[in-house]
Protein backbone atom coordinates (compact mmCIF):
# COMPACT_ATOMS: atom_id res chain seq x y z
CA UNK A 1 0.00 0.00 0.00
CA UNK A 2 2.93 2.38 1.06
CA UNK A 3 4.71 1.84 -2.53
CA UNK A 4 1.22 2.37 -4.37
CA UNK A 5 0.87 5.62 -2.45
CA UNK A 6 4.70 6.54 -2.87
CA UNK A 7 4.71 5.91 -6.76
CA UNK A 8 1.55 7.76 -7.23
CA UNK A 9 3.41 10.67 -5.62
CA UNK A 10 6.29 10.41 -7.86
CA UNK A 11 3.94 10.00 -10.83
CA UNK A 12 1.98 13.85 -9.50
CA UNK A 13 5.57 14.96 -8.77
CA UNK A 14 6.98 14.14 -12.66
CA UNK A 15 3.56 15.46 -13.88
CA UNK A 16 4.40 18.62 -12.21
CA UNK A 17 7.75 19.25 -13.76
CA UNK A 18 11.29 19.35 -11.86
CA UNK A 19 10.79 23.00 -11.07
CA UNK A 20 7.66 24.65 -10.13
CA UNK A 21 9.48 27.38 -9.32
CA UNK A 22 10.59 27.88 -13.31
CA UNK A 23 6.87 27.44 -13.64
CA UNK A 24 6.38 30.95 -11.19
CA UNK A 25 8.90 32.90 -12.56
CA UNK A 26 8.55 32.26 -16.50
CA UNK A 27 5.01 33.20 -15.67
CA UNK A 28 6.19 36.64 -13.70
CA UNK A 29 8.57 37.04 -16.95
CA UNK A 30 5.71 36.64 -19.35
CA UNK A 31 3.65 39.28 -17.64
CA UNK A 32 6.56 41.41 -17.64
CA UNK A 33 7.59 41.26 -20.89
CA UNK A 34 3.70 41.68 -22.48
CA UNK A 35 3.32 44.70 -20.27
CA UNK A 36 6.73 46.35 -21.39
CA UNK A 37 5.42 45.49 -25.53
CA UNK A 38 1.85 47.27 -24.37
CA UNK A 39 3.44 50.00 -23.07
CA UNK A 40 5.65 50.62 -26.35
CA UNK A 41 2.92 50.24 -28.59
CA UNK A 42 0.67 52.09 -26.49
CA UNK A 43 3.24 54.55 -26.57
CA UNK A 44 4.26 54.70 -30.01
CA UNK A 45 0.70 54.74 -31.26
CA UNK A 46 -0.46 58.06 -29.19
CA UNK A 47 2.88 59.61 -31.03
CA UNK A 48 1.16 58.62 -34.08
CA UNK A 49 -2.41 59.99 -33.43
CA UNK A 50 -0.71 63.09 -32.23
CA UNK A 51 0.45 62.98 -35.87
CA UNK A 52 -2.16 62.22 -37.47
CA UNK A 53 -4.38 65.08 -35.69
CA UNK A 54 -2.38 67.24 -35.60
CA UNK A 55 -2.11 68.15 -31.97
CA UNK A 56 -0.34 71.19 -30.99
CA UNK A 57 1.23 71.44 -34.74
CA UNK A 58 1.93 75.46 -33.33
CA UNK A 59 4.49 73.63 -31.42
CA UNK A 60 6.24 71.24 -33.73
CA UNK A 61 9.95 71.26 -34.77
CA UNK A 62 9.84 72.58 -38.41
CA UNK A 63 11.80 69.31 -39.77
CA UNK A 64 8.31 67.14 -38.29
CA UNK A 65 6.00 69.31 -39.79
CA UNK A 66 8.18 68.73 -43.68
CA UNK A 67 8.41 65.25 -42.97
CA UNK A 68 5.49 64.46 -41.15
CA UNK A 69 4.41 61.78 -43.24
CA UNK A 70 7.45 59.68 -42.97
CA UNK A 71 7.58 59.65 -39.62
CA UNK A 72 4.04 58.59 -39.49
CA UNK A 73 4.58 55.83 -42.13
CA UNK A 74 7.32 54.97 -39.87
CA UNK A 75 5.41 54.44 -36.77
CA UNK A 76 3.11 52.60 -38.49
CA UNK A 77 5.56 49.74 -39.64
CA UNK A 78 6.97 49.90 -35.91
CA UNK A 79 3.83 48.85 -34.65
CA UNK A 80 2.47 46.84 -37.51
CA UNK A 81 6.26 44.99 -36.70
CA UNK A 82 5.65 44.93 -33.25
CA UNK A 83 2.51 43.46 -33.12
CA UNK A 84 3.58 40.63 -35.45
CA UNK A 85 6.58 39.42 -33.41
CA UNK A 86 5.05 40.00 -30.14
CA UNK A 87 4.69 36.32 -30.02
CA UNK A 88 8.14 35.63 -30.95
CA UNK A 89 9.49 38.36 -28.53
CA UNK A 90 7.22 36.34 -25.57
CA UNK A 91 8.29 32.84 -26.70
CA UNK A 92 11.96 33.65 -26.80
CA UNK A 93 12.04 35.40 -23.83
CA UNK A 94 10.15 32.71 -21.60
CA UNK A 95 11.89 29.72 -23.14
CA UNK A 96 14.96 30.62 -23.03
CA UNK A 97 17.61 27.56 -24.11
CA UNK A 98 20.99 27.32 -22.28
CA UNK A 99 23.64 26.95 -25.27
CA UNK A 100 25.56 23.90 -24.88
CA UNK A 101 29.47 24.38 -25.38
CA UNK A 102 32.61 22.30 -24.31
CA UNK A 103 31.80 20.66 -20.92
CA UNK A 104 28.02 21.11 -20.36
CA UNK A 105 27.28 18.33 -23.36
CA UNK A 106 29.43 15.33 -23.07
CA UNK A 107 28.45 14.00 -26.55
CA UNK A 108 28.90 17.45 -27.86
CA UNK A 109 31.60 18.58 -30.42
CA UNK A 110 34.67 18.62 -28.52
CA UNK A 111 37.93 21.02 -29.20
CA UNK A 112 40.65 18.65 -28.82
Amino acid sequence: MLQRISKSVLQQKAEMGKHPTKLKSQKQTARAVKQKLTVLIGFLIAILLILLLGIGEGSWPKWVIMHRSQIEGILVLAVVVLILSSPIIMEATVNTRTLSGPGKNPKGPRLD
